[in-house]
């Protein structure tokens, strides 16, 4: 007993160590977030602020377009994180239900949008958005991004391990593919495309490498690219402040994304686990 007890004290330290560890930046921006400009650079000033400034945040907000830029952040990730579970649903079930010439090969180049670097395909993804006058529109910002190999990856594992009982007794019923799939099967994939879209909506949300690659207009930004801009501006200003108050506007959501749907990530990161 003693020693189980050791055992199990070992593991809640090492853990409440990883917690501060990762916690520690979230504190600390929202420490620096709220002190004045003279406390920020001030080697010898406390963690916590002395006296706090809560008028940094909206005097940050004031600085930049920041409404618009989470606007377009919100379009960008619901139109995407939409855009790639449809595709990954629809693909996964189609690869784990039917028997067609070429799956094999068509579910490996599928999955090859995963082994590909991104940096490996900017240029000609460039060149083909600029020829076809996507360049700094939403259509450019979206349309690249409804399809997800790593969904379809997902719901194809997923689909693998239900039963085809299900499908068989309702075509005996006299019910058709596409019925069968809507009525029968995904409403079954429910907690999958719930784990699966908090996943992507994070990811699309911190996306900040294509959309600079596809916008360079102040109007067309989304806030990752905006939270740049606005700390080279503030950094030539010296205002230390509004940079930390900006960050934490941008970190706030997303945050509270994560802690709301902790359950339905773990679920997500452990569903391709099916045999």
């Amino acid at each position: 007993m003693p020693r189980l007890l050791a055992r199990r004290a070992a593991v809640y330290a090492l853990l409440g160590l990883a917690v501060l560890i990762v916690a520690f930046p979230l504190v600390w921006l929202a420490a620096t977030a709220v002190k004045s400009n003279g406390q920020i650079v001030d080697p010898s000033a406390p963690l916590w602020p002395t006296e706090v400034h809560w008028r940094n945040v909206p005097d940050a907000w004031r600085q930049a377009p920041f409404t618009r830029w989470f606007g377009n952040t919100v379009l960008f990730a619901a139109a995407a994180t939409i855009g790639q579970l449809a595709s990954g649903l629809l693909a996964g079930y189609a690869f784990a239900m039917f028997d067609f010439p070429g799956r094999r090969v068509l579910f490996v180049l599928a999955l090859s949008g995963l082994m590909v670097p991104f940096t490996a395909i900017i240029v000609p993804l460039a060149q083909l958005l600029g020829d076809l006058h996507w360049l700094n529109t939403y259509q450019g910002l979206i349309v690249p991004n409804i399809a997800s190999g790593l969904g379809t990856f997902l719901f194809r594992q997923f689909f693998l391990g239900t039963p085809r009982q299900l499908g068989e007794a309702a075509r005996i019923d006299g019910a058709g593919e596409w019925r069968i799939f809507w009525r029968v099967y995904a409403p079954l994939a429910r907690p999958a495309v719930a784990a699966l879209g908090i996943i992507l909506f994070l990811q699309n949300w911190n996306n900040f490498l294509y959309p600079l690659i596809v916008t360079d207009t102040t109007s067309m930004q989304v806030v990752s690219q905006g939270l740049s801009v606005f700390q080279a501006q503030m950094t030539q200003a010296a205002q230390y402040n509004l940079i930390m108050a900006a960050s934490l506007i941008t970190v706030v959501p997303v945050l509270l994304v994560a802690v709301a749907a902790q359950r339905h990530i773990v679920e997500g990161i452990t569903l391709g686990a099916v045999d």
